[in-house]
């Protein structure tokens, strides 16, 4: 995913409008590295200052809505691993520097580093580019600072440069987004109450909040919980009981520390705030990213549990460990017995329902067929779409894509380049508020490009691919979590607030 940044960045890019969106590992480094290279470049030669140049977009250029790719150049200065000189750079008004390194063994899970850790927000692209994912429709600045070794910028006027740069508002589609909550911080998990208030998590600050019928923020959040929150890790999905009405019953997944796990909890909603915390699964796989976290109940009362593969590919094929997988549990966290791997001895395996996932942030059953469809994030290729059927096995890290290989199953799409998809959920065959084409059709959410796209199903039983588009252009930054609201519309979320899917 390609999907972590902090709420500040969310504001200041009007990325502010998961689960995960993503490439592979992050190497933690970088604030102040554990292992600096053995030697350090020299410094400038006397009388040559350390230069910065801008290669391009063009300064005060206009861009596409998109990934926007920055490149750069240096004169008398070398950008070197962590432990060496480097460059800063710093967006729109967020005080926190990305760190950008070269040098044997920089990629893209290393090469820029936000806070330490691999960031999903901006990737490394070459010795002198990064890409830049979900800027919204507006201007934005990027300013350069060269650094030493120890993170000391460089005085110099010629060491620093600032480039201003415009995303163009993308053409119409079919779909346009209505802002109906803003200056939100990052929320994530919508999740709709029988009488109409909407929960939902703040992945950054530990908040649950709700908001009221009328679509207004109530200002005492529901909940304060203690989490983790390097990368992708944090308040990260919620779901409500499917017999909310009778035993307010909400459900929680968090990264949590001490030691570093994730966990999925339960609360019980008195008067509007939390009370009585049952531990329904401790001790979840648990990484700086991949860590899933998207939860919901199925029609058969099952709960569903995303765990993305904790940055070890090997965990994806393997039942004795739960990354990796989509779990399918009792609402109290034991393994039904009707589960595809429930006679296997490992207790782990009793509550798989498929594996081969790498990372994940969202899924959603579809209300005709009851089809589980997710959201898959590749390395940097094969994003997918996956309908997932108990004891499938989606192929991470063996294949990718649609490799027609019978050991696996295919996705019915995948994205290469990535696209980072999040959020998804299905049109109900009796929509009165989208058009007739529009019925079973199921929309997803992308982080990279803020589009929503469009995936016609086809098929007696709606499990082939009729045809797929882009339904939403973008322009609102990259998008995060979906649900079909009380007045049958859809509403998504960006980094910073909440949006009404109207035709």
């Amino acid at each position: 995913m390609k999907f972590q940044m902090t709420a500040q960045t969310s504001r200041s890019l009007l990325v502010s409008v998961w689960f995960l969106m993503v490439l592979a590992a992050c190497t933690q480094d970088g604030g102040g590295s554990t292992s600096p290279a053995p030697s350090v470049p020299p410094p400038p030669v006397a009388g040559n200052p350390a230069t910065v140049s801008l290669a391009s977009p063009a300064q005060n250029a206009t861009v596409p809505v998109g990934p926007v790719t920055v490149s750069f150049t240096t004169q008398f200065f070398t950008i070197g691993t962590p432990g060496q000189t480097h460059l800063h750079f710093y967006l729109d008004t967020d005080p926190v520097p990305y760190m950008f390194y070269n040098g044997a063994g920089i990629n893209a899970d290393n090469g820029v580093l936000y806070n330490g850790v691999h960031t999903h927000f901006v990737h490394w692209k070459s010795a002198t580019s990064f890409d830049i994912f979900g800027l919204s429709s507006a201007a934005h600045t990027v300013r350069f600072v060269l650094a030493d070794q120890t993170h000391n910028e460089l005085p110099n006027s010629e060491a620093t440069k600032t480039l201003h740069v415009s995303v163009s508002q993308p053409p119409a589609g079919d779909l346009q987004l209505q802002s109906v909550l803003p200056n939100l911080n990052f929320p994530v998990g919508l999740s709709l109450a029988p009488d109409g208030r909407v929960f939902f998590n703040e992945r950054l600050t530990g908040k649950i909040r709700i908001i009221d019928q009328q679509w207004q923020l109530i200002p005492t959040e529901f909940c304060q919980i203690a989490i983790a929150t390097s990368g992708e890790q944090g308040l990260l999905g919620l779901t409500l009981d499917p017999d909310f009405a009778t035993n307010h019953f909400v459900y929680v997944y968090h990264s949590a520390s001490g030691p570093l796990r994730n966990r999925v909890i339960r609360y019980t909603e008195s008067g509007g705030s939390c009370t009585n915390q049952q531990i329904i699964l401790d001790n979840l796989p648990a990484s700086t990213n991949h860590n899933g976290g998207i939860i919901q109940f199925g029609p058969d009362g099952k709960l569903y549990v995303v765990i993305g593969d904790s940055e070890n590919t090997a965990n994806s094929q393997s039942l004795t460990t739960l990354a990796g997988k989509i779990l399918r549990l009792n609402p109290d966290g034991s393994a039904p017995s009707d589960n595809p791997f429930f006679s296997n001895p490992n207790a782990n395996a009793q509550k798989v329902f498929s594996l081969g996932h790498r990372n994940s942030y969202g899924f959603t059953f579809h209300p005709h067929t009851g089809h589980l469809w997710e959201t898959e994030n590749g390395p940097g290729d094969n994003d997918e779409i996956n309908r997932v059927v108990a004891g499938g096995n989606f192929g991470w890290p063996t294949v990718g894509g649609i490799a027609n290989n019978p050991s696996f199953l295919n996705p019915i799409l995948a994205y290469t380049p990535t696209i980072a998809p999040t959020g998804i959920v299905a049109i109900p065959e009796d929509s009165t508020v989208y058009p007739v084409p529009y019925k079973n059709n199921l929309l997803f959410a992308a982080w990279n490009d803020g589009q929503i796209r469009r995936v016609v199903l086809s098929g007696a039983d709606l499990t082939q691919l009729g045809s797929t588009s882009t339904a939403y252009n973008g322009g609102q930054g990259g998008l995060l979590s979906m649900m079909l609201g009380a007045d049958g519309y859809v509403y998504v979320s960006n980094a910073g607030g909440i949006f009404k899917v109207v035709p």
